[in-house]
Order: structure tokens, then sequence, then C-alpha cells
């Protein structure tokens, strides 16, 4: 039995009960989208799923799903074609906030059907695909070719064709890039391409400002990408264009009801015949999406068979899922998304300003009191949903297994005593832990600080909501410690640390103000050469100084009837339901 256990089991029952008393959501908020980090692909969706009741083992447990297994999912192969697509399928979307127009920002809704409308030039079949490992799949994009390291040259194919039948080139996809950046929200284009110029009709040339592991399969295929014909766009009204658009996917809009439903129609005339994506693939004649944002409500939907599919919360995994026999009930098809966000703990670095920034035995103890698997549990999270991280980095990142080390910041309790001791801070020492209100519940919150108090810290929770967090959180002045969620836009290690830890990036030096040229180096190293030395010399100082810890990461789950027996994902934690692969007598549940 772990030695914080006792004391967790009594915090967490009391903030339990306050959550209950308060109406609190469940977990880490699973039905508001989550925060991916800075410099990181910020469409990613969902944050934690509030799991079952944990269990007071480590022992392995049949129940459980091989998250490592999921982690770095590379496919190969496009998923196949049925020769009789499904009629039709029902889903579930957790927010109301969607749009089915190109060029708009993030929005929690639009992930799980963007992806159905909107092609790329590539598409990633996981967070660490590359064309080296052979997980891009071609799009609009027909080839790559290297020049050198910062140029590259895209032959697309030349018979892409939208919707409404316009003809894309070259031209089009210049376009759409400089449309994507400037309106869609493609966040850091302009910091990473120099450039996307037309050679000829179906050749463009793209130069980059930044050559760091992933950052060409980020601009090639990334969710914020939306490739469409120029004249349609600039000849259509923004009613039009959300109305009857001209997509470039594999499905085309039938009907929209805006923050309540949508309807999507595979296009009977797709300009790819012979799929080169698994996105291409369209085994569903018609995809219902409903909103039901309440997670509750989801699960419920399901049981009474108004709903073919959905993400569901932890708390209603057992509905669906036998833990003791660790496989689905009967009449149901579980699917876990990859872990691509990693929970992060950082020491405010600001000389002066923090104390923890002074005084490396203080920061030692704050890491060697956390307990990564007794605050996922607080998170509502148990070993099905989340799996502690070993590194600064979420398990599906490219670079994790290079860096991953099982004695990673051990939770140690003497230790952390020790460490405290040896500081000369006296016990009752004050530090504030800044957290936001939308992605963390106040047993996140209960646990972490039951942690840091057992070891001698009086501890100041200051808890915002999300939009204040964003300010707060690059203020030296208002936190000793932060919690937060962070991804990675290249789907690799490298590229989450140079989004926290990149002076270029801040006004203050990093993340956590840290002003450490050595830090820079190790990092610049690590971005010109992602080798295994170089990113485990990065993570060990990172460690070594107690500059930040990676706390875990979490799976969603998805829920499908019995007939949808595999669920292709992108981005890469968004089902894509037209190209899954279903039984041949699968019939919607819902009756459509």
């Amino acid at each position: 039995m772990r030695k914080f256990h006792k004391l967790i089991s009594t915090v967490l029952a009391t903030a339990m009960v306050m959550s209950l008393l308060a109406g609190c959501g469940s977990g880490g908020n699973a039905d508001s989208a989550s925060d991916a980090g800075d410099g990181a692909d910020a469409a990613q969706e969902g944050t934690a799923s509030a799991g079952t009741d944990a269990a007071e083992s480590d022992a392995e447990d049949s129940s459980k799903p091989v998250l490592d297994a999921v982690a770095e999912n590379v496919q190969t192969e496009v998923v196949s074609a049925v020769a009789q697509p499904a009629e039709s399928m029902t889903i579930a979307i957790p927010s109301a906030s969607f749009d089915v127009a190109p060029f708009v920002g993030p929005m929690p809704g639009t992930g799980p059907f963007t992806w159905l409308l909107w092609a790329k030039l590539f598409f990633p079949t996981s967070t660490a695909a590359t064309f080296e490992n052979g997980g891009m799949q071609p799009w609009v994009g027909k080839e790559l070719k290297k020049i050198d390291d910062a140029t590259y040259e895209v032959e697309i194919f030349d018979n892409v064709y939208d919707s409404q039948g316009n003809h894309i080139t070259a031209d089009d996809v210049v376009f759409s890039y400089e449309k994507s950046a400037t309106d869609g929200q493609f966040a850091d284009l302009q910091s990473v391409m120099e450039s996307i110029t037309k050679i000829d009709d179906y050749n463009l040339e793209i130069k980059l400002k930044d050559t760091m592991v992933g950052r060409i399969e980020e601009i090639l295929s990334n969710v914020q990408l939306f490739i469409v014909d120029q004249e349609w766009y600039e000849s259509t009204s923004a009613d039009e264009r959300q109305s009857n658009p001209a997509t470039t996917g594999a499905y085309k809009v039938q009907e929209v009801v805006q923050g309540s439903s949508l309807t999507l129609v595979r296009n009977e005339e797709p300009w790819q015949t012979e799929p080169t994506c698994t996105p291409q693939v369209a085994n569903v004649n018609t995809l219902y999406y409903r909103v039901i944002t309440e997670g509750s409500m989801r699960a419920i939907g399901l049981e009474n068979k108004e709903l073919d599919s959905s993400e569901i919360a932890g708390t209603d995994l057992s509905k669906f899922y036998d833990e003791a026999a660790g496989k689905p009930l009967d009449g149901w098809s579980i699917f876990y998304t990859p872990p691509v966000n990693v929970q992060c703990l950082f020491a405010n670095m600001d000389s002066g300003v923090s104390i923890l920034a002074d005084s490396l035995e203080l920061r030692q103890a704050v890491f060697a009191a956390l307990d990564s698997v007794e605050i996922y549990y607080g998170a509502g999270l148990n070993e099905i949903t989340a799996i502690k991280t070993n590194a600064l980095s979420a398990p599906s990142m490219g670079g994790y297994e290079e860096i991953a080390d099982e004695g990673y910041l051990p939770a140690d309790l003497e230790a952390a005593k020790a460490y405290f001791e040896a500081s000369g801070y006296p016990q009752g020492t004050e530090i504030t832990l800044l957290s936001s209100q939308s992605l963390y519940t106040d047993s996140v919150r209960s646990v972490i600080i039951a942690q840091l108090e057992a070891i001698g810290f009086t501890v100041n929770s200051l808890a915002v909501d999300q939009a204040l967090f964003l300010t707060y959180k690059n203020d030296s002045t208002q936190w000793d410690l932060i919690i937060d969620s962070k991804g990675s836009g290249t789907g690799h290690v490298v590229g989450l640390w140079d989004g926290l830890f990149n002076p270029e990036n801040y006004t203050n030096g990093s993340v956590c103000f840290t002003h450490d040229d050595h830090l820079v180096e190790l990092l610049n190293a690590a971005k010109a050469d992602a080798s295994a030395e170089n990113m485990k010399a990065f993570n060990d100082y990172i460690r070594d100084n107690a500059i930040g810890k990676g706390l875990y990461s979490f799976s969603k789950i998805v829920v499908a009837q019995d007939g949808v027996t595999e669920l292709p994902m992108a981005n890469p934690t968004l089902p894509l339901y037209g190209p899954c692969t279903i039984t041949d007598d699968y019939v919607s549940v819902v009756g459509n």
C-alpha cells in the first residue's frame, strides 16, 4: 500500500462530498476543452474523464488496457473500405460549440468531424507519425521531396476536386495556407514556415524557419489547415460557407442546426476513388451528430439506444465494461484514445520572486512529495484510464521511449521531508499553487495540497477560471507552483519542450520563468539533433534541477455498439466515424 494512501483517501472522501454538494463536474472535466499548452496544437479535444474507484495495488490488472500499445500506434496502411456502406450512425458531440465552415478557430465540438470535411496535404496516423516511419499518408499531397533541411517540394494530385466540382490546384493550396494562418488560427505557422510558393499547377515549395523534428509533418497535416478552392471561398457569403460548404473531404454537409445537431452525407463522387489515406474511406452513408454536453446523459443515450457511439466519462465505464473480466460487456465495443497530453507541475524559477527559485532543496522536496498515481486518483481516473509518466512527456509523443525512466522522480515521503529540512526553511513555509478551475477539480487540488502539507508546506490554493488562468500563469508574482496540461504541436517531445522552454516564446524566460543559458543550450541541441543522448540530457537537467515534473497522462473512452469493431483516430484523440470498421450485419441501433 502506498505511503500516502490513507492520508489521500481521507482527503478524497472529504473533497468528493464537497464536490457533490457543490454540483461540480467529474475528474478533470470531461466536458471542457483542454489547454494543449504553449506552442502546442490546441485542437486537442476534452480533458480528463472521471474514473472508477481506484484499486489499492499497483499490481498488473488484466482489465487495464495497455496504454503503451496505443501510444505510438503508427499505421502505414489505409483502413479497408466495406463493400456495402452502412446506412447511418448517430454520434454524440460533447460541446454545442461547433462550426463546419473553413478557417474557423479551434472549437470544442468541431474536432470529431472536421477531418471528414476538409482535406489536408497529408494525414498523420498518430502523434509520432513521420515520413520516415511511414505514418504520414498522402491526401491532397501526393509526394514530399526534401531538398535540404529547410526546403521541401510537395507534389499534389492533379485530380483534386471539391464537393461542388471546383478543381484544386497549387494556387488554391497557397491560398488555403495563408487563410489558415491568418483566419483559421493555425497559430504557429507564420513563426515556423518561411514561405509556401507555387512552382507550377501541381507542385509547391515550402521553406521552414524551424527545422525541428516533426515540424514538416505538423505543417502538412495540422487540424487547422483547410484546403479549399479560392474562387469558391471568395465568391460565397459566410452563411453559404456554413450551410453548403464546398468540402474537400469524404463527406458533405446536409444539415446544420447550430448548437444542436449536424448531418453529414457521404460524397458519392469522391475525387479520389482509391483512397490513399484513412479519412478518405467512407464506410457509413449518413452521420448524424447530436449535441449532448452532459456526460451522464451521453451514457444514458447509449443505454437507451439513442446513440450508436459516444465519448463517456470514466465513472460510466462499468456500464459498458467488465473490469474483472477485462473486456466489454455484451453489445459494446470500447476504444481508448492515446494519452497525448501530459499533466505537469512546474516550479517558479524567477529568482527573487519565488522562494522555490532560490532553493533547490525546496523544489526537490516538492517533487519527492508528489505521488502521481494518487493525483490521478484525485482526478477521478484510475489505472484503466490513466498512466503515470516517466519523463516530462506524454507516452504518445515521439521520443518518449528513448527518455522514459521507471525511476523518474519517485514519490518518497521521507526523502521529501529530508529535502525540506535541508533547505533550512521552517515548517509552515507558505507557497501558492495556481490551477485552472475548468481543467482540475477540487479533488485534484486537495490531493496535491495534502501531499505538500504532509512534509511541512502551507499551501495557498489559487484556483481561477480559465481566462484568468491564462493571464496569471505568465505572471511570476502570482504563484510558486502551477499544474497545467501540456501537449506538442509537432507530436514529438522536443516540440513540447520547445513550447515550454524556448525563451523566444515568452517575455519572462519560459513557462516557469527560467533564465538558464545551459538549459537553452541543451534544448537547442535536442532541436538540432533529436538523438536519445540529447533528449536524455535535456530531460535529466529538468529533473535534476527540479524545474518541472510530468505527472500523468490519460485516455478518453469511446463506447460504440459492438457492430463497430475498429475506430480510427485523428489528431490523435478524435474518432473518425466515416472510416470505422463495421461488421457485415451492422445496423444503427437508433433506426435512422
